[in-house]
């Protein structure tokens, strides 16, 4: 079934769709799953993609063998490889996600797969796809002209800097920046990021997260906002 809404010229190869979709002129869209509530930019192409609900995907965008989470979003420009991304991730313009090295130790630096697809009739083959994902965790920040290079994984509540180059593993919750980048500081105390990632409110009911929107998004980190957010956890494991 698909439930999309399209303007101008967009391909749809293969594809299913939730509720109230849109995909804008000259994107498209091939052997992907879309959930609900998902927009798709102008010129964005999805390949081999698991999208849930509540995704924008704006302009001019590449996303290829990626999952994102519930209420994520990406900017313009931005290009995906081979990506596992949580929930709540909020991704700057012009960002490059799980791009695979070039074995510079060998006689050609040229990759594998593409010698295959020259010399097997431009056939795609399984060398391409490897076992090697970035993971970005939920509740991330990926500022405007990072690049992450595949087989990484960001923390949860990780805070990553403009123009960044992230070629390491980030813990939850902590702030990197530079090229290549280096660990900055810490959000929070380190006994607040361990309730939080054992509270976590990103895997809360939708009108939970609603109902304490104020306290997620305004409220400085302390003590008593703990409290308060280990008190809906437990009610809501009553």
């Amino acid at each position: 079934m698909n439930d999309i809404i399209t303007f101008g010229n967009v391909k749809i190869t293969n594809s299913t769709f939730g509720q109230d979709c849109r995909a804008y002129d000259g994107s498209e869209i091939m052997n992907s799953k879309l959930g609900d509530k998902v927009s798709i930019g102008n010129d964005t192409n999805i390949i081999n993609c698991n999208i849930h609900n509540n995704i924008a995907i704006n302009r001019r965008c590449y996303v290829n063998n990626t999952e994102f989470g519930d209420f994520s979003y990406c900017g313009i420009n931005c290009v995906i490889n081979f990506t596992k991304i949580g929930k709540f991730c909020s991704i700057a313009r012009n960002v490059d996600i799980g791009g695979f090295n070039h074995d510079y130790t060998v006689v050609s630096t040229m990759p594998e797969f593409r010698f295959e697809q020259l010399f097997n009739n431009n056939t795609r083959t399984s060398s391409r796809v490897k076992n090697e994902y970035c993971n970005i965790g939920n509740d991330v920040w990926i500022a405007a002209g990072v690049h992450i290079l595949h087989n990484v994984t960001i923390g949860d509540g990780a805070v990553i800097g403009a123009g960044a180059v992230v070629t390491k593993d980030v813990e939850p919750y902590t702030i990197i920046a530079g090229l290549p980048a280096k660990p900055m500081k810490k959000r929070f105390e380190q006994k607040y990021i361990d309730d939080l990632l054992d509270i976590q409110w990103w895997n809360w009911p939708t009108d939970t997260i609603k109902q304490n929107i104020d306290l997620i998004i305004h409220t400085k980190m302390n003590g008593e906002t703990i409290k308060k957010l280990k008190e809906i956890a437990s009610n809501l494991k009553r």
